[in-house]
């Protein structure tokens, strides 16, 4: 390409925001200093990093007026899923930012995201990795519901950016460096359940670092190591491309990481944004890379998923750990790292007999102040050198004079203490000028919509009562079924009415034929057929599904069961009963102010979230929400495939198992018509024994779960259902089907 048509091309791309993570002040003016256009930080609350240090709220405020003077933005990360109680004192919490002027909150909460949009009407939304939005119908969907910006799952790649961004106009964020994680982000359980520290409220406690032995379908072990730990993302290579995709923002992860690390990778990827947009692609230079693995790393980086679907060549199989060189050599970040100071323009006027005033500017904004009267000098005057001096001395404040004038008498004199009292009210003046475009009133909130939201969940919680009040005489029970050689088991129950068709069990090649011999087993038995819907929604799997949409609504469906926002996009898009949807537990509804909004929207039925404890669940407002009752949970749902990453992918779908240091086997299975594994719990969930307790919850439905169960399993499982439910008998339950967890309902998350 000739330099003029390179030049041209340029001139057409934006330039991608550099954002940088802050997890102290410190942090936040060493990222803006070595060259971030915007930071995101956590509060003292509600933040995907429950265990950085954090800001205070005084701390927070002050970032806010940092980053604004230096023509920077702060995002604060409300990016986990909220309970009731803490929905309550969410308004209070963001209230003080919001009128500081907080450029935007990264959320991952549908609850969240409506509060924010009706009580904080100026506040821009970002939507979380944590949603793991994969599609164009995601990101379609989320405008609709008032997204500005939407980080999307890690595991797209270029091409699947490309698309989406020539389908939507909503910004679009990507990670560019920093820890990855092995589940697609908000689709993990595996530290909730083996430990209570869930993810979804920031604690993630990294049990996919530790070691684990891949066990064959047969439990012959294949590899042994850190199978479930990718490398850290690296892609410093990858700039031109990332830019040319048209990613909005470039976003390093490592809220939890020092100022040196965090400001050491921002200065790098500085450079290398400016010099691409300056003058076009050039190689790396050794150095800089050297400097970014020196920073840390683990085993080496991975450039991500950007280029491949997955592979064994991104997982840090021998060695888990994060390293980096203590004797590092930063001395390239000294000269970043001194503070750029704002230039300010000043012009003091001292006449004698009347008032001393100064005049300062900067970056178009003036300000001024007088103080004190102009003496006649009885011995020393002030001479035109000592003057500017002493205006000139700006101490703490983010100024510094790099232009004095003066129009002075001759021989005058004011006391220094006069002097630096009119320095620091023009400088104070100078300041709150800059940042007044950024401050909000009172008035440009919305206080009484967080009433309103606080009465509703009130009403909704009458209204349960009042439904366990009315009482349901027959309770009602839906089965899921993975596997084909378990819908025998599940349709000899009369008492099952619902039977959910997990999409997994289908090839893509005879997907309807397959489906539609299901359904007309499952309406012969007199039942309802659902159709369970992927756990990863991609452009791929939503450009099948739209193909194929005809023939599955001729199938004779019943419904849909639906995991993604992307399949709500999906759904929403294609004009679906949405009466005749049930949103599935990854579609979290912790709060009644979720719960509402998803019905507001016309979802009308969701799942008990599994992370709650008995006495929440008996808070929540659990009308028209369905209760897992039985069945081994997914812990994760990845896009790496661990029969590739220990042997070779034999595109053959198969249940392998993961041995950790406990000798516990955790179920695995690989889902090839959509390229993802799920990894199950090693013990099913089971709150059959509970039966009693449950009926108190007033669930509009039990939903049993069968994964990898065998026909004979299945059969047992039903029968203890039936028993325990309908009979009101006791069950035991270990004798029937072994070792069981009561997963959260006894000890919740923190």
């Amino acid at each position: 390409m000739s330099r003029q048509k390179q030049e041209l091309s340029l001139s057409k791309l934006s330039v991608p925001e550099l954002l940088a993570p802050a997890g102290s002040f410190a942090v936040c003016r060493a990222v803006v200093l070595a060259g971030a256009d915007a930071v995101y930080a956590g509060g003292s609350r509600f933040g995907a990093r429950a265990y950085a240090k954090n800001f205070t709220e005084e701390e927070l405020l002050e970032a806010i007026n940092f980053v604004h003077l230096h023509g920077k933005k702060l995002y604060l990360t409300v990016n986990t899923l909220l309970k009731q109680e803490e929905m309550k004192e969410l308004y209070a919490y963001l209230l003080p930012y919001y009128k500081r002027g907080l450029d935007a909150v990264i959320v991952q909460d549908f609850g969240v995201m409506q509060m924010v949009r009706q009580c904080f009407p100026l506040l821009p939304i970002h939507i979380s990795t944590q949603m793991s939005v994969a599609s164009a119908y995601g990101f379609a969907y989320l405008k609709k519901l008032g997204a500005a910006r939407i980080v999307p799952a890690r595991e797209l790649s270029l091409a699947e950016i490309r698309e989406i961004r020539a389908q939507s106009d909503l910004e679009i964020e990507c990670f560019v460096h920093g820890a990855l994680c092995y589940c697609y982000s908000g689709e993990c359980l595996l530290s909730s359940m083996l430990g209570g520290r869930s993810g979804n409220r920031g604690r993630c406690a990294q049990p996919c670092r530790l070691p684990y032995t891949v066990l064959d379908s047969a439990k012959k072990a294949v590899q042994s190591g850190y199978p479930l730990s990718p490398k850290d993302l690296c892609t410093i290579e990858q700039i031109p491309q990332l830019i040319e995709a048209g990613i909005t923002s470039f976003k390093i992860e490592g809220r939890m990481k020092s100022a040196e690390y965090a400001a050491g990778v921002t200065a790098v990827y500085r450079k290398y944004i400016s010099q691409y947009m300056q003058s076009g692609a050039a190689g790396v230079d050794r150095g800089d890379y050297e400097r970014l693995l020196r920073a840390g790393n683990r085993s080496g980086f991975t450039d991500g998923y950007y280029n491949r679907h997955n592979g064994k060549e991104m997982i840090s199989i021998k060695n888990p750990s994060h390293e980096k060189d203590q004797a590092a050599d930063l001395s390239f970040l000294q000269e970043k790292q001194q503070e750029k100071k704002l230039p300010v323009q000043a012009k003091a006027v001292l006449k004698i007999g009347h008032p001393a005033s100064l005049a300062v500017s900067c970056r178009g904004f003036t300000a001024s102040a007088c103080y004190g009267i102009v003496q006649q000098a009885q011995k020393q005057p002030l001479s035109g050198e000592m003057l500017a001096g002493q205006l000139s001395k700006t101490g703490n404040t983010p100024f510094a004079v790099d232009q004095m004038e003066l129009d002075m008498d001759a021989s005058v004199f004011l006391p220094k203490q006069a002097l630096n009292q009119l320095r620091r009210e023009a400088l104070a003046q100078l300041e709150k000028h800059m940042l007044a475009p950024f401050i909000r009133s009172l008035g440009q909130c919305n206080s009484q919509e967080a009433g309103k939201s606080l009465d509703a969940c009130i009403n909704q919680k009458a209204q349960a009562e009042r439904n366990a009040d009315a009482g349901r005489q027959q309770a009602v029970f839906t089965a899921v079924i993975e596997e084909d050689r378990q819908l025998g088991a599940v349709l000899e129950q009369d008492f099952i009415s619902r039977v959910y068709l997990d999409s997994s069990m289908y090839s893509r090649e005879r997907f309807t034929a397959q489906l539609l011999e299901h359904v007309n087993r499952i309406h012969a038995a007199g039942k309802q057929a659902y159709l369970s819907l992927p756990s990863v929604f991609r452009q791929k799997t939503a450009q099948f599904y739209r193909k194929q949409w005809q023939s599955i609504t001729d199938s004779g469906l019943d419904g849909f069961l639906a995991k993604t926002q992307d399949e709500l996009g999906f759904l929403d898009a294609v004009q679906a009963d949405k009466c005749r949807c049930m949103l599935d537990y990854s579609l979290y509804a912790y709060s009644d102010d979720t719960k509402a909004f998803f019905s507001r929207a016309g979802w009308q039925y969701d799942t008990v979230p599994l992370e709650l404890n008995k006495k929440e669940l008996l808070a929540r407002n659990n009308a028209e929400s369905e209760l897992i009752i039985y069945g081994h949970l997914p812990l994760m749902t990845s896009a790496q495939c661990i029969h590739k990453t220990a042997a070779r992918c034999t595109k053959r779908a198969e249940v392998w198992y993961l041995k950790d240091r406990y000798a516990k086997q955790f179920p695995v299975r690989n889902v090839c018509s959509e390229c993802y594994n799920t990894i199950y719990n090693a013990q099913p969930l089971s709150l059959i024994q509970l039966s009693e307790e449950l009926t108190r919850l007033y669930p509009a439905s039990y939903r049993i779960w069968f994964t990898i169960e065998a026909q004979d399993t299945a059969r047992l499982v039903l029968d203890q259902v039936r028993k325990a439910f309908l009979e009101h008998q006791p069950v035991d339950l270990a004798a029937a089907i072994g070792a069981y967890t009561n997963g959260h309902y006894k000890r919740g998350t923190e």
